[in-house]
């Protein structure tokens, strides 16, 4: 069964918040995600004006992958949901 966009959010803060050595950068890094996605779902029309939010956050996730795999699964999981949701 697949998880809900706002199920993976959620799980994606529960990896940050595990992540003993997540320092100010990737700090910053979650935060936007969660921010373009929750702009992008609450207002369809903000779509258009992010870009390709999915490329965007596939390119993070390659980013903090070596040092936190788990943060970056959590990362690709939410592309999927937006995937999922046609954006």
């Amino acid at each position: 069964m697949q998880k809900t966009l706002a199920e993976e959010l959620a799980a994606l803060r529960e990896e940050l918040a595990r992540a003993q050595t997540a320092g100010p950068d990737l700090l910053t890094v979650v935060s936007r995600v969660v921010h373009d996605v929750t702009t992008l779902t609450a207002e369809p029309s903000a779509a258009s004006a992010t870009g390709s939010l999915g490329a965007r956050l596939e390119a993070q996730a390659l980013i903090i992958e070596a040092e936190h795999p788990a943060i970056a699964a959590a990362l690709r999981r939410v592309v999927a949901a937006l995937a999922d949701l046609g954006i």
